[in-house]
């Protein structure tokens, strides 16, 4: 959940009123765990030989985990409880190692009890990040798995009736007043398809709506997740996850930190790909633009739909396994170059993988292992597998498709495009959602124009002035476009400015 750092270095520099740079407000991290009676029920597992956990022996192990990073980096922490009353065992600031002892046998005394008075318990983790005229400043991580039955101060429903002498005052405001930079992650447990059975999702999912929309008001650049979890390790992982950044699929710098010259050879490169969609026919799999209008804003994805889990060149992540589980192990062994024991582990873990994951792990084994016949196989089974995903959750598994397929035919046109599209959209995840939208459609209309660039190169004689005044008159249509956000867009940062700097010179190359 940690900011780009680079940026915000660039900020201070900009500015030359800034004295040297102070701790960033924005770095400040807040747990929220629910200990209602609940969290004694235990969590299945998706390998039979593993032994079921209750919920609260999970979440005190991912606590014991995240402390233990906190006090290495130095990042402030804070913990927030809470069942019908809200506690604050740890206080916001920084975890000393020394301390740690004292404050892994304080949770070890945290026992589950009584309902959840879950709105009260962010508002009071709202007040622990709260700066000032600066608003509230950080990341909360909410980890629930019920409903909200006992808060006695805030509600997330202002038309939600109450008692005339008790009136509850209206969350979200309090979570983002103005001036804000709050991120809050939501990790629900269980389904709550049935009231008591587990966290409920609409109830988030109202709740995040409202949220952005109040970000949106104020101009904060916030994010606002839920994401259900079912089993133990996926309880764990996700909890240490959010805490621990670790990079996704292959690194690229990011579009704030290309020097012009770098940003227009990789758009030049990647304008290949987008001209020639016979050479280049793994473009044309991608989904590139708005996310359909059927599709909730607020998805709720497995996490081990995520099949690109770390860099190739990232080394190994502390805690790999313990985060993602079976695949964790595949990614450690093939990290550490063991590739026959990664294919190994694959095959042992290939009932409780998700099809495409355990496909896409095999094509990029079988390609480190210079089998590029049996990678190619593997690789057609993962797309197919793809195919079946939902929209919302499916263009990001096939970013990570597309750059393995680019690596096996050794196309570096569609793995420059891929990877600043794939850059693009993670770095973008901190904007509002009408910039996301209007980049997104900028792009897709982009990838479009490749079908009109084709009919000049197949047209036949009498057709082709024809074909080219259609593709010249679609590229002047996005450029018009571009331009008309390059002036709504004004000021929105150099992720945006280096994406829409990007569009601008492929529309020049496809001309």
């Amino acid at each position: 959940m940690a900011v780009g750092s680079a940026a915000r270095a660039q900020e201070t520099a900009d500015d030359p009123r800034a004295g040297p740079p102070g701790p960033d407000l924005r770095d400040r991290n807040v747990l929220l765990l629910d200990l209602s009676k609940s969290m004694l029920a235990p969590l299945p597992e998706p390998d039979a030989t593993s032994r079921e956990r209750q919920k609260i022996e999970v979440a005190r192990t991912a606590v014991y985990r995240i402390l233990q990073d906190a006090a290495k980096s130095g990042t402030p922490f804070g913990l927030v409880t809470f069942t019908e009353t809200v506690r604050v065992p740890v206080p916001l600031g920084t975890i000393h190692r020394d301390h740690l002892p004292f404050i892994e046998n304080l949770i070890s005394l945290l026992t589950p009890s009584g309902r959840s008075a879950i709105w009260d318990a962010l508002a009071a983790g709202a007040d622990l990040l709260r700066a000032g005229e600066q608003g509230v400043r950080g990341n909360l991580v909410l980890v629930t798995d019920g409903w909200d039955n006992a808060s006695n101060r805030f509600t997330a429903q202002p038309t939600e009736p109450t008692p005339s002498a008790h009136p509850k005052a209206d969350l979200v405001p309090y979570l983002l007043p103005s001036g804000s930079q709050l991120n809050v992650r939501v990790l629900g447990i269980g389904n709550g398809a049935e009231r008591d059975k587990g966290v409920d999702a609409g109830q988030m999912n109202g709740l995040l709506e409202r949220l952005r929309a109040r970000a949106a008001e104020i101009g904060a650049t916030s994010v606002f997740t839920f994401q259900e979890v079912t089993t133990g390790s996926q309880l764990f992982a996700q909890m240490v996850q959010a805490f621990l950044d670790v990079g996704y699929g292959d690194d690229l710098p990011a579009a704030e930190e290309l020097h012009p010259e770098d940003l227009a050879r990789t758009a030049a490169t990647a304008a290949k790909a987008l001209k020639d969609p016979t050479a280049h026919e793994t473009v044309g799999r991608l989904h590139i633009g708005p996310v359909p209008a059927s599709s909730p804003s607020s998805t709720v994805v497995s996490p081990e739909v995520e099949v690109g889990v770390v860099a190739t060149n990232a080394g190994t992540p502390a805690y790999l396994k313990d985060r993602y589980g079976p695949v964790g192990e595949v990614v450690e062994a093939y990290l550490a170059g063991e590739y026959d024991t990664a294919a190994a582990l694959l095959a042992r873990s290939a009932s409780v993988l998700p099809a495409v994951t355990r496909s896409y792990w095999e094509a990029r084994i079988r390609f480190a292992q210079n089998d590029a016949p049996g990678a190619a196989r593997a690789l057609l089974v993962a797309w197919a597998e793809a195919e079946k995903l939902p929209s919302e959750s499916r263009a990001q598994v096939q970013r990570r498709l597309a750059l393995l397929q680019a690596k096996l035919q050794h196309d570096t046109a569609t793995e420059a495009l891929v990877r600043f599209l794939d850059d693009t959209e993670h770095r973008l995840e901190g904007t509002k959602p009408a910039i996301r939208e209007l980049l997104r459609t900028l792009l897709g209309e982009l990838m479009e124009l490749r079908g009109t660039y084709q009919l000049t190169r197949l047209a036949g004689e009498g057709d082709l002035q024809d074909a080219a005044q259609k593709h010249e008159e679609a590229v002047e249509v996005v450029f018009g476009r571009l331009q008309d956000a390059r002036l709504e867009l004004a000021g929105s940062g150099p992720v945006v400015d280096g994406t829409l700097d990007f569009i601008e010179i492929c529309l020049a190359e496809m001309r």
